[in-house]
């Protein structure tokens, strides 16, 4: 009876596993923020936490308002901040992109894409540095949210992945800091507006989170996954 509890066990997590990544090759619709017209506010998104009330048993939002998300940005054409992203950043993908057990949406899709992340960064960093970046957003010098941007069109840069640390996208964990990816997505479109890009795009998992903060469908822009060497979405906070 243990042995079939073991293995209905293993079956389960196998079958969140393959829906899990079914889901991710779906992603192919490419999201379009306007820049010309963003007037960005001077303030970023807060850190925030979540505090369960021990008399309803409900989370309640606690906002810092002492302490903000501090940002970095790494140019891997540059030696010095490639190597420096190996040291400061990459371990920190390879930590994430282990999956946290029981399996949920949120938390492994961020598993998933901070392994990509360190992977694509790993196979560009071996040819030809391409003109990208990475981006990290930290909470009290600890990193919290990692974006790896394409600004092959410097006109409207592609933010290729967007993932935040797993722990804290877990559903009703009280312990972690929120907000990150949302603050790390404000600074790189402030970033973007003042090089003088037109607008920024990213392949979405989550079109109505990024439709409620602005983007819009990019129908001109149309891209077959399966076909593509770019399979990477994003994800935020």
């Amino acid at each position: 009876m243990k042995f079939k509890n073991i293995f209905f066990g293993f079956l389960k997590t196998l079958l969140l596993t393959v829906v899990f990544h079914i889901g991710l090759l779906c992603a192919n619709e490419y999201m379009i923020f306007d820049l010309q017209n963003y007037q960005p506010t001077d303030n970023s998104p807060p850190p925030y936490f979540f505090q369960r009330d021990p008399a309803t048993g409900d989370l309640v939002r606690l906002t810092d308002t002492e302490d903000g998300f501090q940002f970095k940005t790494y140019n891997l054409q540059l030696k010095a901040d490639l190597a420096q992203y190996k040291i400061e950043v990459r371990p920190t993908l390879l930590r994430w992109k282990e999956k946290i057990i029981p399996l949920e949406k949120d938390s492994s899709s961020s598993s998933f894409f901070s392994g990509d992340l360190a992977n694509k960064v790993d196979a560009q960093s071996s040819k030809r540095p391409p003109p990208r970046e990475v981006h990290v957003a930290t909470y009290k010098d600890r990193i919290e949210a990692v974006s790896y941007v394409n600004n092959r069109k410097p006109e409207s840069p592609e933010i290729d992945i967007l993932t935040a640390n797993p722990e804290g996208m877990r559903v009703g964990q009280t312990t972690n800091v929120k907000g990150a990816g949302s603050a790390l997505l404000d600074y790189e479109l402030k970033t973007f507006k003042g090089r003088g890009a037109e607008s920024a795009q990213l392949l979405s998992i989550r079109d109505k989170y990024y439709l409620d903060r602005g983007w819009k469908i990019d129908f001109d822009h149309w891209i077959e996954v399966e076909d593509s060497d770019d399979q990477s979405s994003c994800e935020g906070e």
